[in-house]
């Protein structure tokens, strides 16, 4: 019986030792994995998200296949809001 191999993984991690292997990981972990509009996956044909930076803040700019919403996702480390007076 043949050997049933796992597909290639889309992915993969540069090695541990790599200058930015710390940095791909992360952004494995904290990219958008669902859309803010509608909540479909944003994966394969599903959509996209790329990560770029501003200043301290990490952004990620996605798409959404399912239902086109197209905007800025921003990671925060801790958010600080106000309610209005009633």
């Amino acid at each position: 019986m043949p050997e049933l191999g796992l597909p290639p993984d889309p992915h993969r991690l540069p090695p541990p030792g790599a200058w930015f292997a710390r940095d791909a990981e992360r952004h494995l972990l904290d990219r958008p994995k669902f859309c803010p509009m509608c909540g479909d996956g944003i994966d394969g044909d599903g959509g996209f998200s790329t990560e770029y930076w501003s200043g301290d803040s990490r952004c990620f700019m996605t798409w959404c296949g399912g239902c086109g919403w197209f905007g800025e996702v921003v990671r925060f480390d801790m958010v600080t809001i106000t309610e209005a007076e009633h």
